[in-house]
C-alpha cells in the first residue's frame, strides 16, 4: 500500500500553465510554417535552377548540331571552290611551247652537247669510258 502523504513528484497544472503551453505550442508551430515557407522557396528556386540547367543543355546540343551542320556545308562549299579555281586557272593558263621559250641558264642540254651525265660506276670505271 501507498503511503497518501508523500508526493508524486507531479505538479498540479495551473490554468496558468496552460496558457503558457498553449502559446510556446503556438509559437512552435509558427516557427515551424516559416521553416516550410523557406525550404519550399528553397526547392522552387532549385526547380527554377534545374529548369535553366536543362534548357542551356539543349541550347548547347542544339548549337553543337548547328556547328557541325554549318563546319560540314563549309567543307562543301571549299571543295567546289577549288574545283572552280582549279577549273578557271585551266582556262586562264599561259602555256608558251618550248620553241619559244628562252632556256634558263640552269636548262642546260645534257649530252650530247651538254653536260655529260653519267651514274657513279660508269664515271669510274675507265673500260666504259
Amino acid at each position: 500500500m501507498r503511503n497518501p502523504l508523500v508526493g508524486t513528484g507531479l505538479r498540479r497544472y495551473t490554468k496558468t500553465h496552460l496558457r503558457h503551453d498553449r502559446d510556446a505550442a503556438r509559437a512552435e508551430v509558427l516557427r515551424q510554417r516559416g521553416v516550410i515557407r523557406g525550404l519550399r522557396a528553397t526547392v522552387a528556386r532549385q526547380g527554377e535552377h534545374i529548369a535553366q540547367l536543362e534548357a542551356n543543355a539543349v541550347d548547347v546540343g542544339v548549337e553543337r548540331q548547328l556547328r557541325a551542320a554549318a563546319e560540314e556545308r563549309a567543307d562543301e562549299l571549299e571543295k567546289r571552290l577549288r574545283a572552280f579555281e582549279a577549273r578557271d586557272a585551266n582556262e586562264h593558263a599561259v602555256t608558251v611551247p618550248p620553241m619559244h621559250r628562252d632556256p634558263h641558264p640552269d636548262d642546260t642540254p645534257t649530252e650530247p652537247r651538254g653536260i655529260n651525265v653519267r651514274n657513279l660506276r660508269d664515271a669510274l670505271n675507265p673500260s666504259a669510258a
